[in-house]
C-alpha cells in the first residue's frame, strides 16, 4: 500500500510536467568529524532531531570524515554524533534558518565512560558555505516589531539594498508583495516563495512584472528571508532577488494563540495639509491559530483563520455645476476677479488670420434652444454645490463617503512523516475580500465593487532514498478570481445615450471627463472587470553528497492560465474640455480665461471621446528550467559554489487564436501614388499559435566561494547570470483587430464645425471588429496597438557579482561588509505605449519642419503643430471608397469596407503621411524595445545581533548608486515612474543617466528590546508576582529608516513634442529656490526655481535629463515603535499587550514637487505628502 501511494505521489509530483523542479527553502547542514589529533573520523552516526516534532534524519560521516544533513525544515534541532570507542556528543537549540547551508564540525574524545558531551545555546552561525548576500528575519522581529496594517512586505525593506519604487511610499502597495526595489533591479521583478513554492504570478493585465495576491498573516510566519543576491543555480526567473517565507507547523505539543489589533482615528494625527477633521478611518484585525499532534512523532497540524474589517473616508472635494449653470446661465464667471468668457462653438468665422468663435449673444448665457438635451441631463447628475458663498475656482461641494474593505482568510496545513524515509506536506490557503468605492465623483470615481477570492495550495514530498540521496518535489496552485462591478451608475437610456454605446453588453453611464474645472463623472479605468488566472507550478530535485560534492540537479515548469476583460470605457468617455468654448477653435489655443467645461457639456459638442468593445482573453504561457548545482567542500575551510541553470520562457498563446503579431519590415505588396511602397504588416497566429521565436539562449552560470579565515571571519564572493521574467507572459488584450477601439469624431475640420454629436456619436456608422479578414493588411485605417511583433521577445539579462567579509563579534553580534553589484542588459524600455510604438514622428522629419517652419525656434510659435494637424487631400481614399479625393471615380474597388475610418474621407491629417507607416491612423505597436541597459555598485553593511542580554537587532546600511536608459517596464505608472518615459524614441542614447529608483544612502535598524526590570532580568530579579505583573514584561521595539532622496524628473506641464515626452530646457544652475521641503509646503512657495527653466519650442526637444542626479525629492525620516507588556499567566501560556505608532515623530514625508513645467502654474510646489502621518494601532495576543 505504502508503495503504491509512493508511485502515485511520484506520477501526480513529476509525470505531469515531465520535468524536474527546484526552489529549495529548507536548510542543510555539514561538518567533519575529527578525534583530539585531527585525525578523520569516518562511520561515526550524526542523528539530527527536530525538537518541536520530534522527527529525526541519521547520516554517516565519509572516508573523508565528512558529513551532510539536508532537507532540513528551518526550526530548532538537537544534533548528536556516535561512533565507537568516542564520547557521544550533543549540540541542543541548534536554530536552522530559512535556505541556510552551515558548517557545524565536531571533536570527539575517546570514550572513557558512558556519557554524552552536552553542548547547549549555540552561538550564531555563519554563513560559511554560500556566497548568497541576504538578511534572514527570524519570528521574533515577525511578530514583534511594528508592522504598518501588519503587512508582511514590509520587513522587506530590513534587507540591505532594497528601497521603496520612487514616489510610491514604502507600504505595500500595487503591485502587491513585489513594489520595491532590490539591488537597483525594477520594482515588481522580484520573486515571492512561501514554503518553497512560488505566491508571485505575472500581473494579470501586462507580462514582465510579478503581483502577489495570497499573504499569509504576520501571526503565522515562521521566518522571512531576504536574498538578493542568490547564486544558487535553482533560483532564476526574476530579477535577481528572491523572498522566502516558511510557515509554522504543528509539533507534539498543541499550541493556540488568538490576536487582534485595532486603529481608531481618535488616536491618529492630521496629514500635514488637512486643517480640518482627522479622517475617520477605521481597522480590526483579528484571528487565531491552533496546531498540534494528530499522531506523535508522526502526523501534525497547523490551523488558522483571520479577519478584517476597515473603511476609509473618500474625500470629495472640487467644483460642480451651480444652479444658474445647469440653466445654461454662466455669467457668475464674468464676476470673478479674473473674469472667464465663453464663446458659441456654432458661431465662428474664418478668414486669413484663421478661425475665431463669437461671443454668445447674451454674454455668458447659452440659449435654451442650443442646450443638448442629453447634456442637460448629464449635468443634472452632478450633485448640488453645499459650501456655502464658494467662488470658483475654490471647492463648491465637498462630502465624506467611506470605503469598506471586509478580508478574511485562512490556512489548513498537515505534515506526515509517512516512513523514515517518505515525508509528505500539504497547505491550502484560501482568502477572500470586498472592497467597495462608493463614489462616481473625481478622478478616481470609479464607484466599484472588487470581489477577489484566492486559493493556494502547496504540496510537498520528500523521499531520503539513501542517507547520502535526496529526491524533493513539490507541486503548487495559485488561482485567483477578481471580478470588479460598477455600483450604482445610471443607465445609458436613462440619460438619452444611443444604444449603440451598449456594444460591450453593458448599460452604465460612459465617463464625462472635464479639463479641470469641474469633477470628472463617472470614470471608467478598471470597473467592470472579470479577471481570473491560474499558476500551476511543478517542481522536483535529486540532492546527493559524493566526497566533498553535495550535488543537485532539478528543474521547474510553470503554466500560467489568464482569462482577463477589462475594458477602458467600455460605454464610451466623452471629453468636455473648456477648448470647445474658447475663442479659437484649434486645439489648446484658448487663454486660460475662456470657456468651461460645463459650457461645453451643454452645448453638446465636446471635444472628443472614444469607446472600446473588448472580448475577454484567455492567454496561455509557459516558463522552464533545468539546473545543477555542486557545493565542493574544496577544504575545511573553503567552500566552491558551482551551479549551471538553462531556461526559456514560452510566449503566451490565446485560447481562440486571436493574438496578432506586428512585423514592422513586412512588405504589403500596395504602391500608394506619392508615398511609395507601404511597408508594415500584420501576422496572426499560425500553426504554433505564435509568430515569434521562442529566446532558447538563457545559460546562467553561476559561481561563488566562501572561505573561513578565522573560527569567526568568512570571506564570501561570487557572480552570476540571471534572466528576468519575460514580457510576453501575457497581456490583457486581444489582438487590435479583434477589438475596437474607436474614437468619437465631434469634428472633421479642427472644431469649425460638430460632426458627431452625444445623441449620434458615430454617424458614419460603427464598423465591428475586422478579425483577421484583411490577412497582412488588419488594421489599416486605423490605430494598430498591437502587444507582439514578430521579433524575440528575450528575457532580460542580470549579471550580478559580489565580494564581502562576515565576521562574529562577541554577544553575538555578526557584521558584514560587502560590495554588491550588478548590469542588466535587454531590459524593456519604459512605458505601456512609448516605445512599443514604431509610428512616430522621426526626428529627421521633425528636426526639417521646425527648421522650415519655425527656424528662430520661437516659444510662441506653433507652426509645426499646425502643420502637422493640417487635413490633406487622402492618398488612401480609393483603398476605402470609390472616389479619390478629388471626387473622382477609383479605377478599381476598395479593398477595405470601414464605415468609421477617416480614411473614408477627401482629407486626413498631414501627421498621418510623415509618419513612417501612414496607412494607421495612430499607433503601430508591438512589443517594447528590449534594450535598455541599467547599472548598479554598492556598499552594503549588514549588522545583526541575535537575543541575549534581552536585546537583539537587525539593520544595515547601503551606500550605492543606479544608473539606466530606463527605470521601468509595464508599470511606469506607479509612483514617479509615470515620468520615466522617453523624450525622443529614435535617440534613446539621451536618456542614459541617474535611475529615478537611485537612493545614495540608506540606514534601517529593527530592535527588540526586553526592558531590564521584573523577574529575572536585570533589575528586580526576585520581584514578586505582584510587583512583576505591573513592571515586568515590558518591551520596546523599533524601526528606524533613514533615507536620502531619490531623483526629480521635469517636464513639461503641456508638451508640444508630437509622439514624444517633451522636457524644458535648463537655463541656469540655481534648480531651487532655496527653500526646503517643509517652508514649500507650509507657505505654498514653490520648491523648484520657475525661471531656470524655458520652454524650448513646438515639436523642439528640451535639454532638461530624464532625471535630474543633483535634484532629489524628499527623502525618509521614519520612526516607528511599539511598547508592550507581557504577562506569564503560567509556562506555558501568555498573554501580550502593545501599542505601536507609526511615524511616532510625525515627520511629515512629501511628495515630489509638482514636476510639469509651466510658467505661473504650480510647478515645483509641494502639495502633498507620501508617507502616513502618524498612526496608532493597539493589540493583544493570546497564546498557549
Amino acid at each position: 500500500m505504502c508503495q503504491k501511494l509512493i508511485a502515485s505521489l511520484l506520477f501526480l509530483l513529476c509525470g505531469i510536467s515531465l520535468v524536474f523542479g527546484q526552489g529549495s527553502y529548507t536548510a542543510q547542514i555539514r561538518g567533519t568529524i575529527t578525534d583530539p589529533s585531527g585525525a578523520l573520523v569516518h562511520a561515526a552516526l550524526i542523528t539530527i532531531t527536530n525538537n518541536a516534532t520530534g522527527i529525526s534524519v541519521t547520516a554517516h560521516s565519509n572516508e573523508e570524515g565528512l558529513y551532510i544533513l539536508t532537507g532540513l525544515r528551518p526550526a530548532m534541532y538537537t544534533l548528536k554524533v556516535e561512533a565507537t570507542g568516542f564520547r557521544a556528543v550533543e549540540r541542543r537549540d541548534v536554530v536552522l534558518a530559512v535556505s541556510q547551508d552551515t558548517t557545524v564540525n565536531f571533536a570527539l574524545n575517546p570514550l572513557t565512560v558512558t556519557e554524552t558531551v552536552i553542548v547547549t545555546g549555540a552561538p550564531p552561525l555563519l554563513d560559511t558555505e554560500s556566497a548568497a548576500i541576504g538578511t534572514d528575519v527570524t519570528n521574533e522581529y515577525v511578530r514583534d516589531i511594528p508592522l504598518y496594517n501588519r503587512s508582511l512586505f514590509g520587513l522587506v525593506y530590513l534587507a540591505g539594498g532594497v528601497t521603496e519604487t520612487s514616489g510610491s511610499g514604502i507600504n505595500d502597495n500595487y503591485p502587491s508583495g513585489t513594489n520595491f526595489v532590490s539591488n537597483g533591479q525594477r520594482n515588481a521583478t522580484a520573486e515571492i516563495r512561501l514554503d518553497g513554492s512560488p505566491l508571485t504570478a505575472p500581473e494579470q493585465g501586462e507580462g514582465g512584472n510579478t503581483n502577489v495576491y495570497y499573504t499569509p498573516s504576520v501571526e503565522i510566519v515562521q521566518e522571512f528571508k531576504v536574498q538578493n543576491n542568490s547564486f544558487a543555480a535553482e533560483f532564476g526567473n526574476n530579477g535577481g532577488t528572491v523572498v522566502n517565507l516558511v510557515l509554522r507547523q504543528g509539533g507534539n505539543k498543541f499550541h493556540g494563540a488568538g490576536w487582534w489589533f485595532g486603529q481608531r482615528p481618535q488616536f491618529d494625527s492630521r496629514d500635514f495639509f488637512n486643517n480640518g477633521e482627522k479622517p475617520d478611518h477605521i481597522r480590526d484585525q483579528y484571528g487565531l491559530a491552533f496546531s498540534g499532534p494528530i499522531v506523535k512523532n508522526k502526523t501534525f497540524f497547523f490551523f488558522d483563520i483571520e479577519k478584517l474589517r476597515q473603511s476609509d473616508p473618500v474625500n470629495l472635494e472640487g467644483y460642480v455645476p451651480t444652479d444658474l449653470m445647469r440653466q445654461g446661465d454662466f455669467s457668475e464667471l464674468l464676476a470673478l476677479d479674473s473674469p472667464v468668457t465663453i464663446f458659441d462653438p456654432k458661431n465662428i468665422s474664418c478668414g486669413e488670420g484663421g478661425c475665431t468663435r463669437a461671443p454668445f449673444e447674451t454674454p455668458n448665457v447659452i440659449p435654451q434652444d442650443q442646450i443638448d438635451p442629453i447634456g442637460q441631463n448629464i449635468i443634472n447628475l452632478y450633485p448640488e454645490p453645499n459650501v456655502a458663498d464658494a467662488v470658483f475656482p475654490d471647492p463648491n461641494f465637498r462630502k465624506v463617503l467611506l470605503s469598506t474593505a471586509p478580508y478574511w482568510q485562512y490556512d489548513i496545513k498537515l505534515d506526515h512523516q509517512i516512513s523514515q524515509n517518505h515525508k509528505i506536506n500539504g497547505r491550502y490557503s484560501h482568502n477572500h475580500s470586498e472592497f467597495t468605492v462608493p463614489t462616481v465623483l473625481g478622478n478616481d470615481g470609479d464607484g466599484v465593487i472588487y470581489l477577489t477570492s484566492v486559493h493556494n495550495v502547496g504540496l510537498e514530498y520528500n523521499w531520503a532514498v539513501k542517507p547520502t540521496m535526496l529526491f524533493s518535489s513539490r507541486l503548487s496552485l495559485d488561482r485567483v478570481v477578481a471580478p470588479g462591478i460598477s455600483n450604482h451608475y445610471p443607465t445609458l437610456e436613462s440619460v438619452g445615450f444611443p444604444a449603440i454605446l451598449a456594444s460591450n453588453g453593458l448599460h452604465r453611464m460612459p465617463t464625462i471627463q472635464t479639463s479641470g474645472e469641474g469633477l470628472n463623472l463617472f470614470d471608467q479605468c478598471c470597473v467592470d472587470t472579470n479577471f481570473a488566472h491560474t499558476l500551476w507550478t511543478y517542481s522536483a530535485a535529486l540532492q546527493w553528497s559524493a566526497g566533498k560534492h553535495s550535488i543537485k540537479f532539478g528543474g521547474e515548469q510553470r503554466e500560467f492560465f489568464n482569462n482577463f476583460w477589462q475594458p477602458n470605457n467600455p460605454t464610451g468617455l466623452f471629453d468636455v474640455s473648456r477648448d470647445v468654448t474658447t475663442s479659437q477653435p484649434n486645439a489648446g489655443l484658448g487663454d486660460a480665461n475662456e470657456g468651461f467645461s460645463f459650457a461645453t457639456l451643454l452645448t453638446g459638442f465636446a471635444y472628443g471621446g472614444n469607446i472600446n468593445i473588448i472580448p475577454a482573453v484567455a492567454d496561455k504561457s509557459q516558463e522552464t528550467a533545468f539546473f545543477v548545482q555542486d557545493d565542493f567542500k574544496v577544504t575545511p575551510k573553503l567552500t566552491v559554489n558551482l551551479g549551471l541553470r538553462y531556461e526559456w520562457s514560452t510566449p503566451y498563446t490565446e485560447r481562440f487564436d486571436r493574438s496578432q503579431f506586428s512585423n514592422f519590415t513586412g512588405d504589403s505588396g500596395i504602391n500608394v501614388p506619392g508615398i511609395g511602397e507601404i511597408m508594415g504588416t500584420t501576422n496572426f497566429a499560425g500553426g504554433s499559435r505564435r509568430s515569434a521565436p521562442i529566446d532558447r539562449n538563457n545559460f546562467a552560470p553561476r559561481f561563488g566561494f566562501a572561505y573561513q579565515l578565522g573560527s569567526n571571519t568568512v570571506l564570501r564572493g561570487g557572480l552570476g547570470v540571471f534572466y528576468g521574467m519575460n514580457v510576453a507572459t501575457n497581456f490583457q488584450y486581444a489582438g487590435t483587430a479583434f477589438r475596437k477601439s474607436a474614437q468619437i469624431k465631434f469634428t472633421k475640420d479642427n472644431y469649425q464645425t460638430q460632426f458627431g454629436s452625444f445623441a449620434d456619436p458615430f454617424p458614419s456608422g460603427l464598423s465591428p471588429a475586422q478579425g483577421n479578414k484583411y490577412g497582412p493588411l488588419a488594421q489599416w485605417g486605423f490605430d494598430n496597438g498591437n502587444d507582439l511583433g514578430t521579433q524575440t521577445a528575450r528575457n532580460a539579462e542580470i549579471y550580478q557579482w559580489n565580494l564581502g567579509v562576515q565576521h562574529l563579534f562577541p554577544w553575538g553580534i555578526v557584521l558584514g561588509a560587502d560590495y554588491s553589484a550588478n548590469r542588466s542588459t535587454h531590459l524593456p524600455w519604459a512605458g505601456t505605449n512609448s516605445t512599443r510604438n514604431r509610428n512616430f514622428l522621426s526626428s529627421a522629419v521633425r528636426n526639417q519642419l521646425v527648421e522650415d517652419l519655425n527656424p528662430s525656434h520661437d516659444p510662441e510659435s506653433n507652426a509645426v503643430s499646425d502643420f502637422l494637424n493640417t487635413n490633406v487631400d487622402n492618398p488612401f481614399r480609393c483603398l476605402f471608397n470609390t472616389v479619390d479625393a478629388q471626387g473622382n471615380p477609383c479605377a478599381a474597388a476598395p479593398i477595405f469596407g470601414e464605415a468609421d475610418s477617416i480614411y473614408n474621407d477627401a482629407q486626413i491629417p498631414q501627421l498621418n503621411l510623415v509618419r513612417p507607416y501612414p496607412q494607421f491612423d495612430g499607433a503601430f505597436t508591438g512589443l517594447p524595445l528590449l534594450g535598455a541597459t541599467s547599472t548598479y555598485h554598492s556598499l552594503q553593511i549588514r549588522f545583526q545581533k541575535r537575543t541575549s542580554h534581552n536585546l537583539s537587532f537587525e539593520g544595515n546600511y547601503t551606500l550605492s548608486k543606479a544608473t539606466d536608459d530606463s527605470s521601468s517596464g509595464s508599470n511606469a505608472w506607479i509612483g514617479n515612474l509615470q515620468f520615466d518615459n522617453p523624450q525622443i524614441l529614435d535617440n534613446l542614447k539621451a536618456e542614459h543617466g541617474i535611475s529615478s529608483n537611485d537612493a545614495t544612502h540608506r540606514f534601517v535598524l529593527a530592535a527588540v528590546y526586553g526592558l531590564p526590570f521584573g523577574r529575572g532580568r536585570l533589575i528586580g530579579t526576585e520581584m514578586n508576582r505582584v510587583a512583576d505583573a505591573i513592571v515586568g514584561g515590558w518591551s520596546l521595539n523599533t524601526v528606524m529608516t533613514l533615507q536620502t532622496g531619490q531623483p526629480i524628473a521635469i517636464q513639461m506641464a503641456s508638451g508640444r513634442l508630437t509622439d514624444g515626452n517633451q522636457r524644458p530646457n535648463v537655463t541656469c544652475p540655481n534648480l531651487r529656490t532655496g527653500i526646503n521641503f517643509y517652508q514649500a509646503a507650509a507657505t505654498g512657495a514653490p520648491y523648484l526655481n520657475e525661471n531656470c527653466f524655458a520652454d524650448p519650442g513646438d515639436n523642439i526637444a528640451g535639454n532638461a535629463p530624464r532625471h535630474f542626479s543633483n535634484l532629489r525629492g524628499p527623502g525618509i525620516r521614519n520612526l516607528d515603535l511599539s511598547l508592550s507588556k507581557e504577562f506569564q499567566i503560567r509556562e506555558d501560556m501568555k498573554l501580550q499587550i502593545r501599542a505601536e505608532m507609526f511615524n511616532a515623530t510625525n515627520t511629515p514625508r512629501f511628495a515630489f514637487p509638482n514636476a510639469g513645467w509651466e510658467l505661473g502654474g504650480s510647478f515645483g510646489k509641494v502639495e502633498s505628502t507620501t508617507g502616513n502621518f502618524r498612526k496608532m494601532q493597539f493589540g493583544a495576543r493570546f497564546q498557549f
